[in-house]
């Protein structure tokens, strides 16, 4: 089945993909059946795609928070005003799901989904890894690649997300998709259109994942164009340009789209629990917005509170400040104060690790566990990650410093497209990685920052996953000169 002497990578890639079936299977999907509890986000996605609580009757104490569920109900199809493209793989867990239980959705189907999207992206990471000069240089590349990635992103913290109705599973599998498909591509002498359909796909995933992440895809674009180059002819320039096309639009229209429901409540969270949140002068702030001072009885508030002095859907408040002010307003504030991002970003560095929300349970009522409990399998990278890795401001700038020096001198000492190109691919993930981190500051202030630095989490894991293969492919370099040099003597 594999030629061992033709490409190594082949069945390195088969076996990684293979253990990392068998460790999601193993690790959430037999009994106890593991997902992360809804915690009022899951409702947005049931009208329109066909899924509903099973129970209606159910009080909130068991349905938020506490529990995940194994089991969902079925109901009606409606369009509503929240847009993910999402909502096109729940939906088709959702006929798939009917073919083996009519009655009873099983989150386990869209569990499934993810893994197989999964799978695909970590067979196309060891396939396409560096190939080194020697047969056993390149298995030991592959072989470290692919330990990394199943160590770091087969980690509970990330595959339990795979079921539920969360957009984090959805935007991790699309940005595993978007750097493996650009490194497939680069790998390839005439890199094929289906790829490129794949890396354009996985690219609009991330942007439409959730409305804070829709600046990606211009990133995304931009590198889709960089991708001109791989083939002279005109067919596949038409294909890039229109690929880049497509994310652009996207990525507007999610931006553009947005219901205003949401846009009040993510403006609110960015003036109330961002701007005005541990401001030493809170009137000054407030005055130089040209927010009216009676609401200053509302800073340090988020939007779900129900105990503040003014209710955050007064038509009031709506018109002399959420239709007022945008998050433009927000951004210049903070162009003119760089002290104060400066302390909203160090508040992001001490949060930025948390890879699951630890208010919300793994185990489903039916497993005998306490209310809120977290199942801790298979997650030494995220718990080094909490519990021992610097967490201030000054280590994150100082990895993106070093990444980006090294990326910077790959590209310049190499005048190969193609290597050129996978610096730039990767240079682009450290770009997702900062709006990540910056996006979510500036649209919802300091609003649950460790599950909206989900994608920050997932930039720089991918960031070490890169700086490590690269260390790899240096010693197997390193290790194939010495032996020539010893041979030659």
């Amino acid at each position: 089945m594999f030629d061992l002497k033709k490409d190594i990578r082949k069945l390195v890639a088969w076996i990684t993909g293979i253990a990392a079936a068998a460790l999601i299977i193993y690790l959430i999907m037999l009994p106890p059946v593991l997902g992360v509890a809804d915690n009022g986000d899951f409702g947005r996605l049931f009208s329109v795609t066909g899924l509903s609580h099973l129970d209606p009757n159910e009080n909130s104490k068991d349905r938020f928070y506490a529990y995940s569920h194994q089991h969902f109900g079925y109901g009606g199809y409606m369009w509503g005003d929240y847009f993910s493209t999402q909502i096109f793989l729940v939906a088709a867990a959702g006929l798939i799901g009917r073919l083996f239980n009519f009655q009873v959705f099983d989150i386990r189907v869209l569990g499934a989904l993810y893994t197989a999207l999964f799978l695909l992206a970590i067979i196309l990471f060891v396939r396409f890894s560096p190939k080194a000069a020697t047969r056993s240089a390149t298995l030991f590349v592959s072989a470290v690649i692919a330990v990394c990635l199943l160590f770091v992103f087969g980690d509970l913290g990330y595959i339990v997300y795979f079921q539920s109705f969360f957009g984090e599973p959805y935007a991790l599998i699309g940005l595993l998709l978007t750097v493996a498909s650009a490194l497939a591509l680069l790998s390839h002498e005439k890199p094929s259109g289906k790829l490129l359909a794949l890396f354009v796909g996985a690219a609009v995933a991330v942007a439409t994942s959730k409305i804070q992440n829709a600046p990606l895809g211009f990133a995304f674009a931009l590198l889709t164009w960089r991708m001109l180059t791989l083939r002279p002819d005109a067919r596949w320039r038409r294909q890039v340009w229109i690929g880049a096309g497509i994310l652009l639009l996207t990525s507007a229209l999610m931006i553009v789209a947005a219901p205003d429901r949401l846009k009040h409540a993510n403006l609110y969270q960015s003036i109330f629990y961002g701007v005005l949140k541990d401001s030493p002068d809170v009137a000054g702030d407030m005055k130089e917005l040209g927010i009216p001072e009676k609401y200053a009885v509302l800073a340090g508030t988020n939007y779900f509170q129900k105990d503040t002095p003014i209710r955050q859907k007064d038509p009031m408040l709506r018109q002399e400040v959420l239709e007022k002010l945008s998050h433009k307003d927000i951004a210049l504030f903070y162009l003119k104060h760089p002290g104060r991002f400066i302390h909203k970003l160090e508040r992001a560095a001490d949060n930025a690790m948390f890879i699951r929300p630890n208010y919300l349970g793994n185990y489903d009522q039916s497993a005998g566990k306490p209310p809120g409990a977290k199942s801790d399998s298979f997650s030494v990278w995220s718990k080094w990650k909490v519990e021992s890795m610097p967490h201030s401001l000054a280590w994150f700038l100082g990895f993106y410093a070093i990444y980006f020096v090294l990326l910077g001198v790959i590209w310049w000492r190499n005048s190969s497209k193609r290597v050129r190109l996978g610096a730039e691919t990767l240079a682009a993930v450290g770009l997702a990685g900062a709006f990540a981190c910056v996006v979510p500051l500036i649209g919802d202030g300091e609003a649950d920052l460790g599950k909206h630095l989900f994608m920050f989490n997932v930039c720089f894991d991918m960031m070490v996953i890169s700086v490590v293969a690269g260390m790899s492919y240096g010693l197997a370099k390193l290790a194939s000169l010495a032996k020539r040099r010893q041979a030659s003597s």
